[in-house]
């Protein structure tokens, strides 16, 4: 599992989420890098809310600021929001907050616990780690620009992909930002 990690730390990636932007009435809106039925979503850093906002919509607006992951990561976390991940074969979802994963493995198995979340401070790349003491170790990382992860119809297309080590069992899938 250090091995992949590693691995994935020095593959080069390009960031669709991290971007700040801002409309034609000096609102401010933070990209969360998912997409879904021709709109993104983004934080509005005034109301706190999450709003899709159409591409020719976007295309209006102006890139004002990209954060650092660490910063990123950390306002993300201060307004509620974490990742909702899932994957396939076996079925399972996640939900990943500031310190506590909720797994759920084909609805019988249920895992509730509390890990500690490392971000990288020594790329542009949103990459996350997170481990518990219950030996369980996952990887959040950033897809390249232009590409994106869609594991689950259901969910929206989004630029994050997500490992889960759980019982010696690698558990692949696609994570997207959304409130808590």
């Amino acid at each position: 599992m250090k091995q992949l990690i590693l691995l994935l730390l020095i593959l080069p990636n390009l960031l669709l989420a991290q971007e700040i932007y801002e409309n034609s009435s000096n609102q401010e809106y933070l990209s969360l890098g998912s997409t879904e039925n021709g709109k993104r979503n983004f934080l509005n850093l005034k109301n706190k809310k999450i709003d899709w906002i159409s591409l020719s919509e976007l295309q209006q607006m102006q890139q004002i600021d990209i954060l650092s992951p660490h910063i990123f990561w950390d306002k993300v976390k201060q307004n509620s929001i974490g990742f909702h991940a899932s994957g396939y074969e076996p079925f399972w979802n996640a939900i990943i907050s500031k310190n506590k994963l909720q797994f759920r493995l084909n609805k019988e198995e249920n895992v509730k616990i509390s890990i500690d979340i490392k971000s990288s401070a020594i790329t542009n790349n949103f990459v996350t780690i997170f481990h518990s003491n219950n030996g369980i170790y996952g990887l959040i990382r950033s897809l390249p620009n232009g590409t994106f992860c869609e594991a689950n119809l259901d969910e929206p297309a989004s630029i994050y992909e997500i490992f889960i080590d759980y019982k010696g069992e690698i558990f692949e899938g696609c994570a997207h930002l959304d409130k808590l």
